[in-house]
């Protein structure tokens, strides 16, 4: 029944008008086209709200009126002024709020918000993260937070208003704030639960948006949350209530209503042609576990997987090996094709390897499950092609031989492969860290295995055979590693294993005398092989120098590099291949290029610190211009500077140190006290100035040298 203009008096008149209501049925009325008479009404309401000092109810009145009949922000923020003129307080959150409002609406929601604030509430800015209202200071419009990062902070009402959100009591970091055990909880046994919070917190995200709420701060490494992610999408996979779309960069979802999977569906499902979308498909199918899947169901699944098997001969073998998978896992084979001859077809591929790494695990294991189901030669194909693989795919590959019979065939494989010292890197860090098995296999002459190891440290790698290199390097440089190794040698293989890490390029100069310290500290008598390499080092004619401080700079920059980036790039490169389709996979590219570009630079790093030598200094003369000298110039103008040369890389523009590779330093090379020498300036014009001394290096500059 619609409203009458007495049943509106009379809910004015009541004790608690119900404002919410009232202007429902005024939109009620509206809609019924009244809308005249509805305005007249909302009118009379708000009057009689400020008359009766129902203050919070009258703005509501005024803003439904305001919008209705779209009322500019200039004189909304006027009416509002006299809406809430009784109330100093009240007044001061109008002006920020319409501040920067780029519509009435948005001066609305603002004001709202701002009004809203109360002390002790949870509160978020996407700035400084999380925090807790401390005071809402209306006299100087500033509202204090103290942040969970930065401490006490103050924003401008109108800054606030736009920036800071409160948080209700089920929103992601309310519930690590008020109940911080149960959310570790979570965290720890119930990851879906906690994308879910993160999505009914904060609408739809992709997955890297969602990986940016949690990293660092509450899963620190790149590995934490490849396993937090995998174990919450098995779950989510699921749930009908939530959307997973096949790329990453597109939004997870949470729904109303739970998908139906009928038949209208698979229809739709059938008429899909991105690949990405089709496997997302299945996917879902996959998770409704449907027990026994309909006729229709089937149809639209054995097509699509021949879509997908065709659309993999153009050039993406992945997309064939994937439909080969979900075919196996679905109980579908798809139309019209001989899935025997494909498996073949992709065993007896050049690129082999190359496609497994290109599979995320889950999919590498079952198409190498399914190679051997499928294709009788796979076995044969595999076995000689276990040096190519990749670790992942390596460990796989040998788990399927073994659990289908060829293990005996594998052990001989892979000795025949140690006897010709044809190991890859993958192959030998696994012989290494599967020494139970190795001893089973007769693969146990550490002495020879640890020869090989230098020998593949010494050779150039990329990809996976590089990650696959570094962690070798890694288990020859570990302590226990390195006694156990010892330990099974002669002494005249120790002997020569020390003069082979002694003279080998694997090591950085630093990097070798620390492994051989280790060395010499589990075995002292091998000290002296270091001492007559030492000694019979031929001096350098014209060496490269640098300071020590330098030096060590350029050193951590290289391990930084070696030990830091290029294992967190090859993390990344692991997690991007497990979101598949490289074709489509700009994080894969992307790291892709990271790792030849950080290759390049490890390689420049390490050939400098092998061709560049620290020193302090001490022996160099000072009667000319040169390496270790500090020169005084003085100008046509009579300004003067002072310049102190050392070696290639050092350089501090406060300190006035040069290098002597500088455009100065050469210019200046050789000359005496007294001469006059063209130097170089800023403005890239020559001038002449005159050397007024030359002298050795100061104490502060001997300590910068030094660190």
């Amino acid at each position: 029944m619609a409203l009458t203009e007495e049943q509106l008096l009379a809910q004015l008149e009541a004790e608690t008008v119900p404002c919410a209501d009232l202007l429902e049925q005024l939109e009620a009325l509206c809609a019924d086209g009244k809308e005249v008479r509805a305005i007249e009404w909302g009118e009379l309401m708000k009057d009689t709200l400020i008359d009766r000092k129902l203050l919070d109810e009258a703005v509501a009145a005024y803003e439904w009126l305001a919008l209705k009949q779209g009322t500019s922000p200039a004189i909304a923020q006027k009416e509002l002024l006299h809406i809430l003129a009784t109330s100093r307080k009240e007044q001061k959150f109008i002006e920020p709020a319409f501040e920067k409002a780029s519509s009435t609406e948005e001066a609305f929601l603002r004001l709202k918000h701002l009004r809203s604030m109360k002390k002790g509430m949870l509160c978020y800015n996407k700035t400084w993260g999380f925090g807790i209202i401390g005071r809402v200071d209306a006299f100087y419009q500033k509202v204090e937070v103290e942040f969970e990062k930065k401490g006490d902070h103050e924003l401008a009402f109108s800054y606030a208003a736009a920036s800071l959100e409160v948080l209700t009591d089920d929103h992601l970091m309310a519930v690590r704030h008020n109940n911080p055990d149960e959310f570790i909880r979570l965290l720890k046994e119930n990851p879906a639960e906690v994308i879910r919070m993160t999505l009914r917190s904060y609408g739809p995200l992709s997955l890297n948006q969602i990986q940016d709420h949690f990293m660092p701060d509450l899963i620190d490494t790149e590995a934490a949350w490849k396993k937090f992610w995998d174990t919450a999408r098995k779950d989510l996979k699921n749930d009908p209530l939530v959307d997973i779309p096949a790329k990453r960069t597109d939004p997870l979802r949470l729904r109303r209503k739970a998908r139906a999977y009928d038949q209208a569906w698979f229809e739709n499902f059938k008429a899909k042609r991105e690949i990405s979308e089709v496997f997302q498909g299945l996917e879902e199918i996959q998770a409704q576990k449907f027990q026994p899947l309909e006729d229709y169901m089937k149809d639209a699944i054995a097509n699509r997987l021949a879509f997908a098997v065709k659309g993999g001969v153009l050039n993406q073998p992945g997309w064939i090996a994937q439909a080969l998978v979900y075919s196996e896992q679905l109980g579908v084979e798809p139309e019209g094709v001989d899935c025997p001859a494909e498996l073949a077809k992709l065993a007896a591929r050049d690129d082999l390897p190359a496609l497994l790494e290109e599979l995320s695990s889950r999919f590498m294991q079952a198409f190498i499950h399914r190679l051997f189901d499928g294709s009788g030669t796979a076995k044969g194909f595999l076995l000689r092609r276990l040096p190519e693989f990749g670790n992942t795919a390596l460990s796989e590959t040998i788990e399927a031989l073994v659990r289908n019979g060829a293990e005996e065939e594998l052990a001989e494989q892979i000795r025949d492969t140690v006897r010709r010292r044809a190991c890859s890197p993958a192959l030998l860090l696994w012989i290494l860290r599967n020494e139970d098995r190795a001893a089973g296999w007769q693969l146990t002459n550490k002495a020879d295995l640890a020869f090989q190891t230098i020998e593949l440290i010494e050779q150039e790698h990329s990809g996976a055979a590089l990650r696959a290199q570094n962690q070798l390097r890694e288990q020859i440089e570990d302590n226990d590693s390195l006694k156990s190794i010892l330990a099974a040698m002669s002494d005249s293989q120790r002997r020569d294993f020390m003069r082979r890490i002694s003279e080998s390029p694997a090591w950085s100069r630093l990097d070798r005398q620390s492994l051989q310290a280790k060395t010499i500290k589990i075995c002292p008598d091998l000290h002296e092989i270091v001492l007559k390499k030492t000694n019979a080092a031929p001096k350098e004619k014209n060496p490269r120098i640098t300071s020590p401080r330098s030096y060590q700079a350029k050193k951590d920059q290289f391990e930084h590099i070696l030990k830091k980036e290029i294992p967190e790039n090859s993390k990344e490169l692991e997690l991007a291949r497990s979101y598949g389709d490289l074709r489509e996979n700009a994080e894969f590219k992307f790291a892709k290029e990271k790792q030849r570009l950080l290759s390049l630079q490890a390689e420049e790093l390490q050939n400098a610190l092998d061709e560049v030598k620290p020193t302090d200094f001490k022996e160099f003369p000072c009667d000319v211009v040169g390496i270790a000298t500090g020169v005084e110039l003085v100008y046509a103008d009579g300004s003067r500077e002072n310049y102190y040369i050392l070696g290639e890389w050092d350089q501090d523009e406060t300190l006035h140190i040069i290098s002597n590779q500088a455009g100065m330093a050469k210019a200046l090379a050789g000359a005496k006290a007294g001469s006059h020498v063209r130097v170089p300036t800023t403005s890239g014009v020559a001038v002449e100035v005159e050397v007024a001394a030359v002298t050795g290096l100061p104490e502060h500059i001997k300590a910068w040298i030094n660190g």
